[in-house]
């Protein structure tokens, strides 16, 4: 099935929900995106089933990328991305992520739709449960080596088996574990995330590859009209999000927006 000028406006109307909540919000794209895509955008399509929570995933890593790129350009101008301790993430994170994709691409839709349903239950608890993110954290301007390198592999293969950009999981273990501040921790965050997302989308091109269920225009698991429609505006609502959340309170239309995810979770889950 071909790109319509309906399925134009369906991916760009979902970057722009997407980039928006995500800047607004304070969460990451890819829960939003993957559900989204799962249940609205995919099917519209005429998907087939046997390659659509894969399509999800690796469509999800690759709108990511231009983001988390803005992203770690803005944090590093303002001081809070440590680009030492990002190379060091990075080196057990790009096997995590590569092996994470690698995982995903052999697990059949039946077990990766349960699986992704539980992550969005967690993510809609803390969502839900998290009034704001904590103000101070034991900054340690040397964390030791090893526990760089677990969180990096840890970030890494959860982004590469879920779709997710990684910073759902690696903001909270930068600050219980690496005992960065907050501020630091969403920068470092942004750029470990901008390297993982590019090596799990690879990993998920590679190993869709030749794929005869995958839709047309797609190279391997990344529908390429979906990355470049909903990647544009969600870089460009993002900002829109941030400034708009520094002049309003989100907190409830946040747990609003957990209840939802809590619910889409619940619903794959028992699919």
């Amino acid at each position: 099935m071909g790109i319509s000028l309906f399925h134009v406006l369906e991916f760009v109307l979902l970057g722009t929900v997407v980039g928006f909540l995500g800047g607004y919000l304070g969460i990451g794209g890819g829960a939003v995106l993957i559900a989204l895509l799962n249940y609205w955008v995919f099917p519209s399509l005429g998907v087939s089933p046997e390659v659509i929570i894969h399509l999800c995933f690796g469509t999800s890593l690759a709108i990511i990328i231009p983001s988390s790129i803005a992203g770690s350009l803005a944090q590093t101008r303002i001081g809070n991305v440590n680009w030492r301790v990002v190379c060091l993430l990075a080196l057990p994170g790009i096997l995590g992520s590569f092996f994470g994709s690698t995982i995903a691409a052999y697990l059949p839709n039946w077990v990766l739709r349960p699986l992704f349903g539980i992550i969005l239950i967690i993510i809609s608890a803390q969502m839900f449960w998290q009034k704001k993110a904590p103000e101070e954290a034991m900054e340690s301007s040397s964390p030791k080596l090893s526990a760089v390198l677990l969180v990096g592999a840890a970030v890494g293969l959860f982004s590469g088996l879920f779709g997710l950009g990684g910073g759902v999981i690696g903001i909270p273990l930068m600050v219980k574990v690496l005992r960065f501040p907050i501020h630091q921790a969403v920068g470092n965050s942004i750029a470990f995330v901008m390297i993982t997302s590019f090596i799990g989308a690879a990993g998920y091109v590679l190993h869709g590859w030749g794929d005869p269920n995958l839709p047309p225009h797609s190279l391997g698991y990344v529908h390429i009209p979906g990355w470049i429609l909903a990647g544009i505006p969600s870089i460009l609502l993002s900002g829109l999000g941030v400034k708009l959340a520094r002049k309003t309170r989100p907190l409830r239309l946040r747990r609003v927006f957990a209840l939802v995810l809590g619910v889409v979770g619940v619903r794959m889950v028992l699919s």
